[in-house]
């Protein structure tokens, strides 16, 4: 979706993903991390969130970001989060973020007891470190030395000598984290990523990637709709969307090419657990999660791939 500049009309106002009003997107998770970690009072909190999103919004017009979805701790609602990742985070195991957005996974794990020595964060975006601070208001915990403006997709003598690679270096990493991110891509640029990420990967076996991302009973190339649908010569734009057999062929394809063995495990989100409200935050509104059950046949697919 980033292979020219922001399109034109993109960042309106008047798409229906730019969210004028918060409604079920100020979740008590996050009133009680940006009260109780970033000392947002409850008065200033709304001001403050559309602040920093509209900051966020001319940065780069995700719709995620018109939807306040930086939130929304994904990582925190993954199964495996309480019963390996925060325990492994507090025993001094490493944790990337890949695009991390605004820093919100990695706040709930400081929040929730992980040591902020181990957890790094990249994102394309330089400024979303400077904004990052802004909205969590933790300048004091966080090292600036722990946030690499970076680009995954960018030619190999590049991304080699990026500050990924040079700051953290290959196999250094036990826990990478891809957080709606993946789904960003078209299948080619999908395995381009995902050997990227096995490369960061440790050489320790059950170091793993984790995440969540749309995906669709039946997998392949979707085509974006406007105003992204289009790239910067005038090429049609699509992403893959995964069913779980599609996604552990993935991985599998790129642990062939960079030779590390992995186990991939891949879940569809089952329609009758949104609405009985298990994941509250994968649609915003009760009207959208209505009308995106009834109308698409996208999920949320978690998943792990472990190295063996």
């Amino acid at each position: 979706m980033l292979d020219g500049p922001v399109p034109q009309g993109a960042r309106s106002v008047s798409w229906p993903w730019y969210h004028h009003l918060l409604t079920s997107e100020l979740t008590p998770d996050a009133k009680k991390l940006l009260a109780s970690y970033s000392r947002v009072s409850a008065a200033e909190v709304e001001a403050h969130i559309y602040s920093v999103r509209d900051k966020a919004w001319g940065i780069f017009p995700w719709p995620c970001v018109g939807e306040f979805w930086f939130l929304s701790f994904g990582l925190a609602k993954h199964p495996l989060y309480k019963s390996m990742v925060l325990p492994r985070l507090k025993a001094g195991h490493t944790l990337l973020d890949i695009g991390a957005c605004l820093g919100q996974d990695l706040r709930k794990c400081i929040f929730d007891g992980a040591p902020a020595t181990n957890l790094y964060a990249s994102d394309l975006f330089p400024e979303y470190e400077e904004l990052a601070y802004e909205l969590w208001r933790d300048q004091d915990r966080i090292p600036s030395c722990h946030f690499f403006a970076d680009d995954i997709l960018a030619d190999n003598a590049t991304f080699t000598s990026g500050p990924i690679m040079t700051h953290l270096g290959p196999a250094s990493v036990d826990i990478i984290t891809i957080t709606m991110f993946l789904h960003l891509f078209n299948y080619e640029n999908q395995l381009k990523v995902a050997t990227r990420i096995l490369r960061l990967l440790s050489s320790r076996p059950g170091s793993i990637i984790l995440g969540s991302q749309a995906g669709s009973i039946d997998f392949g190339e979707q085509a974006l709709k406007p105003p992204f649908h289009r790239g910067e010569a005038g090429v049609k734009r699509t992403v893959f969307r995964h069913n779980p057999e599609s996604f552990e062929c993935l991985w599998k394809e790129a642990g062939q090419a960079t030779g590390v063995p992995l186990k991939v495990s891949a879940v569809l989100q089952a329609p009758a657990d949104l609405l009985a409200g298990a994941d509250s935050s994968f649609d915003t509104a009760i009207k959208k999660r209505k009308r995106y059950l009834t109308r698409s046949k996208t999920r949320r697919l978690y998943f792990s791939v472990m190295r063996t």
